[in-house]
């Protein structure tokens, strides 16, 4: 049986714990700076609590750092392992990890929460490792999970990240510009929702870009016109208003 140490408490921790648990591998233990943290994270999923980087187990055959980028080289260079340290990072380089002989990557593309635990039977899993071996262990741990397994090399997985921002990150954003927009002028977000939904309905089965509607795919300047008066007075809105338009008026 597979045996893997985690390292970090937050919100992937949770959900891969979560996973893991329903599959076959046996988790040795978890270790987080904040003991306070790793300790409550230790009696909810009843794994064993570790509380120093020295009597974290050497032998185990994966370690995954559930923490952030700017962490994963620190706590990488405090492992003293043999087994394969494996980073969560869209955009970090295999390469943070180069102290260690077998180093891989495992990177989920999905955002997660702590207080919704997801199933990651669809979730897209990119994986990479720096030896054949280690690749193949990385596999067998992620078809345990999803049936989306990829194998995506740093740059490949970078320009996945990008996307990825893109369609969540931005929009999300875009969503919170709309609803501050509309709490301004005592309107509600919630006559939007039906619209959200429709789009990312038909997102899922069709080609976005077949589908784009609007002022500016139908080019109507009188629209956008009105469009930038109401927004006279919302310099930040009509910024990133009028990137978007020109965006798809050139697409």
């Amino acid at each position: 049986m597979i045996s893997i140490f985690i390292i970090g408490t937050g919100r992937l921790a949770h959900n891969l714990v979560n996973a893991f648990q329903k599959s076959t591998v046996t988790l040795e233990g978890v270790f987080a700076r904040n003991e306070s943290e790793a300790q409550a994270f230790s009696k909810k999923f009843e794994i064993p609590h570790i509380k120093n980087y020295s009597s974290i187990p050497p032998n185990c055959d994966l370690y995954f750092l559930c923490v952030s980028d700017q962490a994963i080289g620190e706590v990488s260079n405090n492992l003293k392992v043999t087994g394969c340290v494996v980073h969560c990072s869209g955009t970090s380089s295999i390469e943070t990890l180069s102290p260690h002989a077998h180093t891989g990557v495992f990177w989920p593309i999905q955002s997660f929460s702590k207080d919704k635990l997801v199933s990651f039977k669809d979730i897209p899993i990119c994986i990479e490792a720096n030896t054949d071996e280690d690749k193949r262990l990385l596999e067998v741990i992620s078809d345990s999970i999803t049936t989306k397994t990829i194998l995506a090399q740093g740059q490949q997985r970078q320009q996945l990240h990008l996307a990825a921002v893109l369609v969540n990150n931005f929009t999300n954003h875009l969503f919170t510009l709309a609803q501050s927009f509309l709490n301004q002028n005592q309107l509600s977000f919630d006559v939007l929702k039906p619209l959200i939904n429709e789009t990312l309905t038909k997102v899922n089965t069709q080609n976005p870009s077949l589908i784009q509607t609007g002022p500016a795919a139908r080019k109507d300047f009188i629209t956008i016109d009105n469009h930038r008066r109401l927004l006279l007075e919302n310099p930040n809105l009509a910024n990133v208003y009028e990137v978007l338009t020109k965006s798809i008026l050139n697409s």
